[in-house]
């Protein structure tokens, strides 16, 4: 086994690790803001490491820039594609997750309730 495939056997490791723990993140966190973070950013970091060690692997010159300008287009597309889908939820009145002590803190300074207080236009 060469150094280039070692290197790339860690990256293909890293990539599940990242994986796994970016699905954990779906599983644990409360709101959709923080799953839509954990899903996007260690599924990013995941994929990023997979191309990692598929350049690594690569046989030529021409099959490595071509994993690179793959690579590229996903460092443009999933952020904008996660942004997308927190906006979404954002404008269609979603809150985000609070510790309950500090809704009752928050209820008794307004005197408004959890849903009555909807979240700002973005525009």
């Amino acid at each position: 086994m060469s150094i280039r495939e070692i290197l790339a056997a860690i990256a293909f490791l890293a990539a599940v690790i990242f994986g796994v723990a970016g699905l954990a993140g779906l599983f644990r966190f409360p709101d959709p803001y923080s799953r839509l973070q954990a899903g996007s950013l260690l599924g990013t970091t995941s994929v990023l490491s997979i191309f990692i060690g598929t350049l690594l692997l690569s046989p030529n010159g021409a099959v490595a820039a071509r994993v690179v300008v793959i690579m590229l287009f996903f460092l443009i597309s999933s952020p904008t594609g996660s942004h997308i889908v927190a906006r979404f939820t954002w404008n269609i009145g979603t809150h985000p997750w609070r510790p309950k002590s500090e809704e009752k803190k928050n209820q008794g300074k307004t005197g408004k309730g959890k849903d009555e207080a909807a979240p700002e236009e973005n525009p």
